[in-house]
């Protein structure tokens, strides 16, 4: 929703500033431009990227500068720099419940204006729905075939000049009272009842048919199906109105540009002749004349224009107008830049080369446990300082850092971008330093380089590993799978599949076995919960649990259920749907609520033909993982997989 406000606002300013300049444009630039510089318009209302022009023309510090006024991404302030607003855990659960608290009172209102806009696209799509089924009635009621000879005759004659192949119908009609263009499947030119000489009639015929030969509507319906997705924008129907007049401007200037001047004054007068027979305005037709003067007046300065036109820079500037319009927007990005091979188009619904998820796994490899204790060490120092209110910095760092630091900390985490070196434990190497022995953080009295803020990152990022590290190794110690009592492992057993699959578990059979060294079952417990009975006709939903000391799986089966099996052409389907993601994400945050998703993909892709289930692997800024299986085809749960928390 966030970015279709954005796009009706774009769409909004260039279409302003092209009614604005009409006369202008028109009298300089001629109606064909007019008429196909509007694409542009319409393109903007629809797709939510722009260009980093800025790349262009910026060095790194003068691009830095700019980000800081018109940031490409939303800045985040879930991170601190300062070591001392780390928290304990308890506190950190209290802050996530009042954050899902306030997410779902602003879930609430956006649902509330989703409903609201779908409400009103669907109320403007059966309007025009209602308005075509009417035209084509009276179509079908009023309109008979022409079966002239001689204008039979001159529209065939017309067809070989314009080398027009396809079948063009001809009728007349009681009902119109002025020439008109309609159909794309079958197009069909009506023409009023009443008598034209040859003359007239081949320059009607060629307006009509230059229609046709451009596919002016197939344009006129996007541009109608454009209006529909912003029908809450009024501008977007003066774009609309706007296309409708252009398209004629567009039309007399091809129909007339190899003319002599003689032609163009019976063409004049061919316009002028049609005043009188005035047609209600339609948006399924194209028709030849339009009741305004001042539209009338443009068409006739159009026609007796003979100049030719430069319309290369005009184009140019305009194209350079809506990239420069859009980068004041968050759309998704598009950089001019393509010498830097690290930077891709960001898209955080889907997942990137690099996430929290690999950047813990890299840390994995290159800390020891020895520097892991030296940073328990340090961390725990570093909160006891903080609680005592003792400083653990020299300054405290500007808006401006601030605002880079969390700039530069999504490109940390989506582009892989890295500092050169490691941010130094000692004094005398660097001005930004650590001294590890008294935990404390000495900035340099000027403004911190981008260089010294991502060492600050990736600084921080081993904290929280280290941190994460520390408290699975503690929640483990407190679980052993072994201290698990049975009457534990089925309660849990119950209350997971209850929340999962909203069932009542009280009428289930339940058998618990606890495996350990097993060659079938790795070491924990598995808890089968059946019904009653053998029940071959109906839904008999079978559930198992397994419990591990580190993760627990839950998952349903069912011999009648309707899935279907998954075949090679089905899976590039399957990776082209992304609602697969929105399904996983809205399971856990409405079973499990997590809504802290790093990033979220599908896996075992390479094996999924022949199955009846689509794996997907979610990962939480936490670093936790969850592997939701959905059933194929209607994405319904089947199982997940995710760690244990001892009740």
């Amino acid at each position: 929703m966030t970015n279709l406000f954005y796009l009706t606002i774009l769409g909004s300013i260039l279409t302003i500033l092209l009614i604005l300049f009409k006369n202008s444009l028109i009298k300089k630039y001629g109606g064909i431009w007019y008429y196909y510089i509007w694409i542009v318009v319409l393109i903007c209302y629809c797709v939510p990227y722009k260009i980093d022009i800025m790349q262009w023309f910026a060095t790194s510090k003068i691009q830095q500068e700019y980000n800081n006024f018109y940031p490409n991404i939303t800045l985040t302030n879930d991170i601190n720099i300062d070591i001392k607003t780390n928290e304990n855990h308890y506190e950190n659960n209290k802050i996530t419940e009042q954050y899902h608290k306030n997410l779902q009172h602003s879930i609430s209102k956006k649902q509330l204006l989703c409903v609201i806009y779908f409400i009103g696209f669907f109320i403007l799509l059966l309007y025009y729905c209602y308005h075509y089924i009417i035209f084509q009635k009276n179509l079908k009621n009023n309109t008979t075939y022409i079966t002239n000879e001689d204008y039979i005759n001159c529209m065939n004659a017309i067809l070989s000049e314009m080398k027009i192949t396809d079948k063009i119908i001809l009728k007349k009609s009681n009902s119109f009272h002025s020439p008109i263009f309609i159909g794309i499947l079958n197009p069909t030119i009506i023409l009023p009842n009443i008598n034209f000489d040859i003359t007239e009639l081949s320059m009607i015929l060629k307006h009509e048919l230059m229609h046709h030969k451009r596919n002016d509507m197939i344009y006129r319906l996007f541009a109608i199906i454009v209006h529909m997705i912003h029908w809450f924008n009024p501008i977007c129907y003066i774009t609309l109105c706007s296309i409708n007049e252009a398209c004629e401007y567009s039309c007399d200037e091809m129909v007339t540009q190899n003319m002599n001047t003689e032609n163009k004054i019976q063409y004049g007068n061919m316009l002028l002749n049609q005043i009188q027979y005035h047609t209600k305005k339609c948006l399924f037709s194209a028709k030849l004349l339009e009741n305004n003067k001042n539209i009338l007046k443009r068409r006739i300065d159009i026609i007796m224009n003979n100049k030719k036109y430069n319309r290369i820079k005009i184009s140019l500037l305009f194209l350079f107008v809506a990239i420069l319009c859009s980068n004041f927007f968050n759309f998704y990005k598009i950089n001019a830049d393509n010498s830097n091979k690290n930077t891709a188009t960001i898209n955080t619904t889907q997942k990137t080369i690099y996430n929290t998820e690999t950047i813990y796994q890299n840390l994995a490899k290159t800390l020891t446990q020895h520097q892991l204790k030296h940073i328990y060490k340090f961390i725990e120092e570093v909160e006891e300082k903080a609680s005592n209110n003792i400083s653990t910095q020299t300054r405290t760092l500007t808006y401006s850092e601030q605002q880079r630091y969390s700039l530069l900390r999504h490109k940390y985490i989506i582009e892989g971008i890295r500092p050169q070196n490691s941010i130094a434990m000692e004094a005398g190497k660097q001005e930004l330093y650590i001294n590890f022995y008294n935990r404390m953080y000495h900035y340099p009295e000027r403004e911190l380089t981008d260089e010294e803020i991502l060492q600050l990152i990736e600084w921080d990022f081993i904290q929280e590993y280290a941190n994460t590290i520390k408290y699975q190794q503690h929640y483990t110690s407190l679980q052993s799978i072994d201290n698990i009592t049975e009457e534990e492992a089925i309660q849990t057993a119950k209350q997971n599949v209850e929340n999962l699959f909203d069932v009542d578990t009280i009428n289930l059979q339940i058998d618990a076995n606890f495996y350990k060294n097993s060659n079938i079952q790795p070491d924990g417990w598995f808890i089968r919960l059946y019904p009653e009975g053998d029940r071959p006709y109906e839904l008999n939903w079978n559930y198992a649990v397994w419990i591990t000391q580190e993760t627990i799986e839950i998952a349903r089966s069912s011999q009648t259920y309707p899935y279907e099996i998954i075949t090679e052409k089905d899976v590039i389907t399957i990776l082209n749907d992304k609602s697969w993601f929105d399904v996983a994400k809205s399971i856990l945050e409405q079973k499990q609520f997590k809504t802290d998703i790093a990033s979220i993909d599908f896996i075992n892709m390479e094996n999924i033909n022949k199955k009846n289930k689509v794996d997907i692997k979610a990962t939480t800024n936490s670093g936790y993982s969850y592997v939701i299986s959905l059933y194929y085809p209607d994405k319904t749960l089947k199982s997940i997989s995710m760690p244990y928390q001892k009740p």
